[in-house]
């Protein structure tokens, strides 16, 4: 035995088994630990925060384009897919807005570079951008 000492953490009183003994119990030296990490850290350091996935302006900008979107393929002049019957002569209804240039900031909303297209028309303009630019429905 190596003499009485009082552990580090809680003061009791303890016999040394070895000359490194500081502490009473594993829990004594797990909390001094604890409590000495805590101490390095700065406590003035700014708590992080996440990069928000929509910004303010963006969400608003997409709950206005909802509601357009519904009106849009209402309209009688959009209730088909120009895609399918000017390709496949099918007559097919139009169930997406395809943004012929882009959603990029205010565009998502701007109504000149929609288009009115099927889930099949809608493939088959990005699976094929250079005759869908001949045809004016990419920009």
């Amino acid at each position: 035995m190596y003499g009485k000492r009082k552990c580090k953490q809680c003061s009791t009183e303890m016999i040394k088994k070895s000359p490194l003994d500081m502490f009473c119990s594993a829990d004594c030296g797990y909390a001094y630990k604890r409590k000495k990490d805590s101490a390095k850290t700065k406590p003035n350091t700014l708590k992080r925060s996440p990069i928000k996935p929509v910004s303010d302006k963006r969400k608003k900008q997409n709950a206005a384009y909802l509601l357009a979107r519904k009106v849009y393929l209402m309209e009688d002049a959009h209730k088909f897919c120009p895609v399918m019957k000017g390709l496949f002569n099918k007559t097919v209804p139009a169930t997406e807005i395809h943004h012929t240039n882009g959603r990029e900031n205010d565009r998502l909303n701007d109504r000149v570079y929609w288009l009115a297209v099927s889930r099949e028309g809608h493939q088959w303009i990005h699976s094929n951008p250079q005759e869908a630019r001949d045809y004016g429905w990419l920009i």
